[in-house]
């Protein structure tokens, strides 16, 4: 009975464990990649790439070369753009989670703020 119980937990830790999301240090490649229509890897990476990549007076043209073509969000002001980093549909056809990547820029177009926005349904 001891083992069956031990087998049990171990497999249980297991589960767990391999269900935990794993960061990964920002690669640019992988960042663009996009599998019909998710970015699969940009959860895992956000946390390096806002301590590490994006910097304060970075100029805005370095970071479209770093990341690409920002996403079309039409409620934004004119000085910030948005990266969607993660968005989960469940069963709906409308989400019902985003993290969202905001940067904003100064009028000489320096990064000044960096904000990740986690919305939940």
């Amino acid at each position: 009975m001891k083992i069956k119980d031990l087998i049990f937990i171990a497999a249980l830790l297991i589960g767990l464990y391999s269900c935990k999301q794993t960061e990964i240090t920002f690669d640019k490649e992988l960042w663009s990649k996009n599998v019909d229509g998710f970015y699969e890897h940009r959860e895992n990476m956000i946390k390096d790439l806002m301590e590490n990549e994006l910097n304060k007076g970075m100029a805005y043209k370095s970071v479209i070369d770093l990341l690409g073509r920002p996403a079309n969000f039409a409620n934004l002001d004119s000085n910030t753009i948005g990266y969607e980093v993660f968005v989960d549909y469940g069963w709906d056809i409308d989400p019902v989670e985003t993290k969202t990547l905001f940067i904003e820029f100064t009028s000489d177009s320096t990064i000044t703020e960096l904000e990740l926005k986690h919305w939940k349904k």
